[in-house]
């Protein structure tokens, strides 16, 4: 039967499955856009390669903040620990490393639209925009948690 212990044993199991893609991305990435094989395959994957791999370089530390964090948000569920100002503190953080994200790539978008004008452009541009709108929908789930806290204390001060 599937419960709720099982559902934050999955979920932790996906985050920690996603450290190490991570890191193998990390490592793995530039052999991807390297200049071997074909000169068209060379071509496009250098000119895409040098659009891709520097924008994921620079979200990397994001990424694994993020990781870390609902790491850490899943332990305290796991705990029973949920209005708390910890995890208050850890969703602020996750939102954070989304508008991150975002600026990254919309950075990355006007680059791209500036010096090569790419449909990869495009991607970024949607998935800053994906990364704002994450974001966004944490900073709500922040400040419900941060009123559920104060409304929590002001009920354990009442006799």
């Amino acid at each position: 039967m599937w419960n709720k212990e099982k559902s934050v044993l999955l979920t932790q199991f996906i985050v920690r499955a996603c450290y190490v893609l991570l890191a193998a991305a990390v490592i793995i990435l530039p052999f991807i856009f390297n200049e071997t094989g074909d000169s068209v395959r060379i071509n496009m994957l250098t000119t895409l390669g040098k659009y891709v791999v520097a924008p994921f370089y620079v979200l990397v530390p994001a990424g694994y903040a993020a990781l870390i964090c609902i790491d850490k948000l899943l332990i305290n569920l796991k705990k029973e620990i949920v209005f708390d100002v910890k995890n208050v503190k850890l969703l602020r953080i996750i939102s954070w490393c989304c508008f991150y994200a975002a600026v990254a790539c919309f950075t990355s978008f006007i680059v791209i639209a500036i010096v090569e004008n790419y449909i990869l452009g495009t991607a970024l541009l949607l998935i800053g925009s994906g990364a704002i709108f994450m974001g966004l929908i944490l900073r709500v789930i922040k400040n419900v948690f941060e009123h559920a806290i104060v409304i929590k204390d002001e009920n354990d001060l009442t006799i």
